[in-house]
């Protein structure tokens, strides 16, 4: 097992934490310089409506200098208790839709190396549109809908390259039996 020699925070944001640590391998090898990035735990929705389509987001990912398609997600705020209260208040503001049956299906986590935050998959069924999208200032997103034999098929081509994203529409496929 890893050992944590030393803990030093390099930079501490509301977004992001850098911190370096000293560690003791089992071997008993030491690495001075072991980076971990925390980012805020957050929520993804695999939103379906009855007519079997996927709400879908794209938007331009500066990190990427891309446009990145993926399903409705956002970081848990301090005020909210629960995964689940953050996943229905960001399908709602980046798409517009609600869902009256949800269902949790578990934690996945990104780049497993460096980052340390979980993010909380769900699947919305029964999604409609009930309001117009509610985005931050810094948000531009376009709305896709989409069959859900489409979106399997563009996670299969790489047109669909989020981790998270493609975790949980594999993982609701399976669900459904497709």
């Amino acid at each position: 097992m890893w050992q944590t020699l030393r803990t030093e925070t390099v930079f501490d944001s509301r977004f992001v934490k850098l911190h370096k640590d000293k560690v003791r391998l089992p071997d008993s090898k030491i690495i001075e310089d072991f980076y971990t990035v925390t980012i805020p735990n957050a929520a993804m929705i695999c939103a379906l409506t009855d007519d079997g389509d996927i709400i879908l987001k794209k938007e331009y990912r500066y990190a990427c200098r891309s446009d990145i398609i993926e399903c409705p997600a956002g970081m848990i705020e301090n005020y909210e208790n629960d995964p689940l209260e953050t996943a229905k208040r960001e399908l709602l503001e980046e798409t517009g839709y609600t869902s009256d049956n949800w269902k949790y299906l578990g934690g996945t986590r990104e780049s497993t190396s460096k980052l340390t935050n979980t993010m909380h998959l769900f699947l919305a069924e029964n999604c409609v549109k009930t309001t117009v999208q509610k985005l931050d200032d810094t948000e531009s997103i376009e709305t896709l809908k989409i069959p859900f034999s489409k979106a399997i098929d563009m996670v299969m081509s790489g047109e669909i390259v989020s981790n998270s994203t493609a975790h949980l529409i594999l993982k609701v496929a399976r669900l459904k039996g497709l």
